[in-house]
C-alpha cells in the first residue's frame, strides 16, 4: 500500500529538529500506542506521513553530515529516545546573514564552502512545506528563507518570533503566489505561555480579577543562550507578553520571558508560574507553579500537528496565513484568540467547516 509522504525541508538543525525526527520514526516503531496524540490522525495524516528531504545549518558540526548524525551533534541537548538510521539527507549550509547572536558566534564554528541555492534544493528534493527553526532574532536570515519558500512556491512554516505571518507584506505577497503561510513563534505542546493562558483562562471564568502575573523560566538549551543577547531575549519576551496581553487586556501587571541560561539543564526548561488576583468579595486568590519539560519534544509535539495541517491545507490550494492553524500553533498568530476558541478553529479548520 502506497504511503502518502508529507515532504518536508527544515532551516535550523537543532533541537525542534531533533524532536521532530525522532518523533516521526518514534511514532513509525510504536504506531501511537505508547502516547496520545490530541489528532492521532489529520484528515489522512498520521505522523509517520511526514518526510524529512532537505535539511540547512551554518554550524561546522551540522553542515556535510547525514540528518540523522546532525541532530546529534554534541551543541544539541535533545536526549536521544530512538534508533536514528541514515537518512540520505545531507545538512547543506544555507544563508548565514544574521543567524548567530554573539553568544552564539562564542560556540559555533560557521562551516567552510558555498551556501546552498536554497530555492533550487526546495524544487530539486519535491518539499512541499519548508520550515524556519532558526534561533530567535535572526530576521534577516528568517525573511531570507521566506523568500526561498516564495520563490519556490512552498509552504512556509516560521517557527520563530519574526514577523512574517503576522506582518501584512508577508502576508499579501504568500496570498498572491497561492502559497500556504504559518507562524509565528511555535507554541510548545505544553509550554510556558499555553498553561500561562490556560491558568488565567480558568481564573477569568471563575470570575476572578488578575492583578499581577509572571512566566518566568531558565533552560539550558541553545536558543536560552541566544537569548542572553539584550536585544533578542527583549524581542522573544515582547512576543510572550504580547500573546498573553492580547486574550487578556493590559489592566494586569506582566512579565513573561526566559531569565537566564542554566548549561547544565541541557535540554530541560524549567518554568516558574505566579499569579495574583481577587475573588468574590476581593478575596485573595495566589498561584505558584513549577513546570519542567523538555524542548526539543514540546516544540515538535505542536509542530506535527502543524506540519499535516497544513498539508490539508495545500490540498485545499489555501494561500497566505491560514488563521485556525496560525492561532492553534503560535504565539504570535495573524489573528488572536483565546486558547479555547483556537483549538474548535483548529479542528473545524481540518473538519473541512472552516475555511481558513
Amino acid at each position: 500500500m502506497k504511503i502518502d509522504v508529507i515532504k518536508v525541508a527544515i532551516a535550523g538543525i537543532g533541537n525542534i529538529a531533533s524532536g521532530l525526527l525522532q518523533g516521526i520514526i518514534y511514532h513509525n516503531i510504536y504506531k501511537g500506542k505508547k502516547d496520545k496524540l490530541l489528532y492521532p490522525k489529520i484528515s489522512s495524516y498520521e505522523v509517520k506521513n511526514i518526510k524529512i528531504v532537505a535539511a540547512f545549518d551554518v554550524d561546522s558540526e551540522k553542515v556535510g553530515k547525514d540528518l540523522a548524525d546532525a541532530i546529534f551533534a554534541q551543541i544539541n541537548s535533545t536526549p536521544q529516545f530512538v534508533s536514528v538510521e541514515k537518512t540520505d539527507v545531507n545538512v547543506l549550509k544555507g544563508p548565514l546573514k544574521d543567524g548567530l547572536s554573539g553568544h552564539l558566534q562564542e560556540v559555533i564554528t560557521v562551516a567552510e564552502g558555498t551556501e546552498a541555492n536554497v530555492v533550487e534544493v526546495l524544487k530539486e528534493s519535491g518539499a512541499e512545506i519548508f520550515i524556519c527553526a532558526l534561533p530567535s532574532g535572526a530576521e534577516e536570515a528568517v525573511e531570507t528563507y521566506a523568500q526561498a519558500a516564495l520563490d519556490a512556491e512552498v509552504a512556509f512554516i516560521n517557527c520563530t518570533p519574526t514577523s512574517i505571518a503576522n506582518n501584512p507584506v508577508w502576508g499579501r505577497k504568500f496570498k498572491k503566489a497561492n502559497v500556504c503561510l504559518l507562524g509565528d513563534d511555535l507554541q510548545s505542546l505544553s509550554g510556558g505561555t499555553v498553561l500561562h493562558k490556560g491558568f488565567l483562562d480558568v481564573l477569568r471564568e471563575q470570575g476572578v480579577i488578575i492583578k499581577d502575573t509572571y512566566q518566568l523560566d531558565v533552560a539550558g538549551g541553545l536558543e536560552t543562550l541566544n537569548t542572553l543577547d539584550d536585544d533578542r531575549k527583549q524581542y522573544k519576551r515582547e512576543v510572550k507578553e504580547r500573546a498573553i496581553r492580547e486574550s487578556f487586556g493590559n489592566d494586569m501587571n506582566l512579565a513573561s520571558g526566559t531569565s537566564d541560561y542554566l548549561e547544565f539543564l541541557g535540554n530541560r526548561r524549567v518554568g516558574h508560574f505566579w499569579i495574583r488576583g481577587e475573588g468574590f468579595m476581593e478575596m485573595p486568590v495566589k498561584i505558584d507553579i513549577r513546570l519542567e519539560t523538555l524542548d526539543g519534544p514540546n516544540a515538535a509535539g505542536t509542530l506535527v500537528d502543524v506540519i499535516r495541517a497544513t498539508k490539508v491545507a495545500i490540498n485545499r490550494t489555501g494561500s497566505g496565513p491560514i488563521s485556525s492553524i496560525c492561532a492553534y500553533g503560535f504565539k504570535a498568530p495573524p489573528v488572536t484568540t483565546d486558547r479555547y476558541t483556537a483549538h474548535i478553529w483548529f479542528s473545524e479548520y481540518i473538519q473541512g467547516i472552516r475555511s481558513e
